[in-house]
């Protein structure tokens, strides 16, 4: 272990260095080379502190451009002792060497897009408990397979932060830390009001949405309609890959302005005006897809030429025919005790119209930020699926 990373690669000695002019190459036993450049062997020194606690003192500004290495060589216990022209001698250990003597490998993403009549995993509420393999669980649903249903939820207001403690501190946005969504005459929001949803990623016009969100129910309201709906935006991104490339490509480079502004301050809204630009589709930087923001009521008019406006309609209308195709829907009507969360920057959420305008349907809404839940389920891998813990998750969609 060195400079506060895993050193989870195979702790392979080291046979033979040789100096070269702005690098060492480093001969492991086992046969396989690794070229290490001399300012970053420099810079990822043991002796220079621990990155991730953040007890490091060490700058770059302190190496000079003509930093060298003057001599290197490995040691009796197959590490490996390297000399610096700016007086600098340092131990590197060769499991630390061995794991970034190659290319970053192309780990598997741990999304994998839903099939028709897919479930989302369910948990009881009283099965989790903070830390346990069960709330490990319940954390890789949510971010791997973007969604999972909390039942027989105890019947108080406080069961909802009492969730979101699960996954990280609850974030605050113009409609407080939790938005009581009940239905009303006269709605100052969509989701007030009786009307149908389309299917959608909130916050779209913040440059960070939020990252999981969640919908507790304490009241149905009389009747049986209202059900939530909620989409795999992954597998109808995918789907528009497959089956049409340009209109994909489109969707991944085209910044789309989105708005929200509220001039007067209503009962759970301050006055905000939130603007943000971004792609419906995400890809990181292997080309994978790794976040989704779509959300028309809230899509300002765009500023495109007309020959790339009548392409980018056309790909963008494909993507919403595929959200609402419910190929891809999960519909489930929520009962007073049960909850969905869900990632918001890879599922879509929607609701059915509720006949009976008169109903009392109450949810409760809250939000947690996408680093808060990926730092929450990176420490019970730790605990529970150790080695597992250090795999990238997606980034998911940010302005």
């Amino acid at each position: 272990m060195t400079a506060g990373f895993s050193g989870s690669a195979l702790d392979t000695a080291i046979g033979a260095v040789e100096l070269a002019e702005t690098e060492l190459v480093v001969r492991f036993v086992d046969g396989r080379i690794g070229r290490f450049n001399r300012f970053w062997l420099r810079d990822n020194c043991p002796s220079n502190g621990d990155r991730p606690s953040l007890f490091r003192g060490f700058s770059v500004a302190a190496m000079p451009d003509d930093l060298t290495v003057r001599a290197a060589a490995a040691g009796e216990d197959g590490s490996m002792i390297v000399e610096f022209s700016d007086g600098k001698t340092d131990r590197f250990p060769a499991a630390f060497l061995s794991e970034f003597a190659g290319p970053s490998p192309l780990e598997p993403s741990c999304w994998q897009p839903w099939g028709p009549g897919h479930v989302p995993p369910e948990f009881g509420f009283g099965t989790i408990s903070d830390g346990s393999a069960t709330h490990h669980a319940l954390l890789e649903a949510v971010v791997c397979h973007g969604a999972a249903l909390v039942v027989d939820i105890p019947d108080r207001r406080d069961a909802t932060e009492e969730m979101a403690a699960w996954l990280g501190p609850i974030r605050e946005t113009d409609f407080g830390r939790v938005f009581d969504i009940v239905t009303e005459h006269e709605p100052f929001t969509p989701s007030q009001s009786s009307a149908p949803l389309d299917p959608h990623t909130d916050d779209p016009y913040r440059y960070s949405p939020s990252g999981a969100s969640i919908l507790h129910c304490l009241s149905p309201g009389p009747g049986r309609s209202g059900a939530s709906t909620i989409v795999d935006g992954l597998a109808v991104a995918e789907e528009v890959a497959n089956d049409d490339p340009e209109a994909f490509e489109l969707l991944t480079k085209v910044a789309v302005p989105y708005v929200h502004r509220r001039r007067q301050a209503a009962t759970q809204g301050a006055p905000v005006h939130l603007w943000a630009e971004a792609p419906v589709i995400a890809l990181d930087r292997n080309g994978r897809v790794c976040g989704i923001r779509f959300h028309e009521r809230s899509m300002a008019p765009l500023r495109l030429p007309a020959v790339e406006c009548d392409r980018f309609y056309r790909a963008l209308a494909r993507f919403a025919r595929g959200v609402q195709s419910g190929r891809f829907t999960y519909r489930r009507r929520l009962e007073a005790g049960e909850a969905i969360i869900y990632d918001n920057q890879r599922v879509l959420h929607g609701r059915e119209a509720i006949v009976d305008g008169s109903s009392r349907r109450h949810l409760r809404l809250c939000t947690i930020d996408r680093d808060q839940l990926h730092s929450r389920l990176r420490i019970l891998r730790g605990r529970h699926a150790a080695g597992t813990e250090f795999r990238s998750l997606p980034a998911g969609n940010l302005s």
